[in-house]
């Protein structure tokens, strides 16, 4: 299942977000399909697919005191589900 993740951060957090940043992994149940940065600060954006929920709470677990999260189920249409079903 597609999920989309967008999670956001206060400007008192930008370095400590970015300190971990570096060294953190994702979830072995979750692949990461796309992300991106938002250019005028402070979200990322990822589209992830998992079977497992464990995975979107995993994933949350080390940035939960930083950030805020929105995670909700997406479906791939057009180009995109045909790019993903190769």
């Amino acid at each position: 299942m597609y999920f989309m993740m967008i999670c956001t951060w206060e400007p008192k957090d930008e370095k400590e977000v970015r300190t971990r940043n570096v060294g953190w992994k994702w979830p072995e149940e979750v692949k990461v399909i796309s992300e991106y940065y938002d250019l005028q600060g402070r979200r990322t954006i990822y589209v992830i697919k998992t079977e497992d929920p464990k995975g979107l709470i995993a994933a949350r677990a080390a940035w939960i005191d930083v950030m805020k999260f929105e995670i909700f189920p997406v479906y791939p249409l057009g180009i995109t589900k045909k790019q993903l079903e190769t």
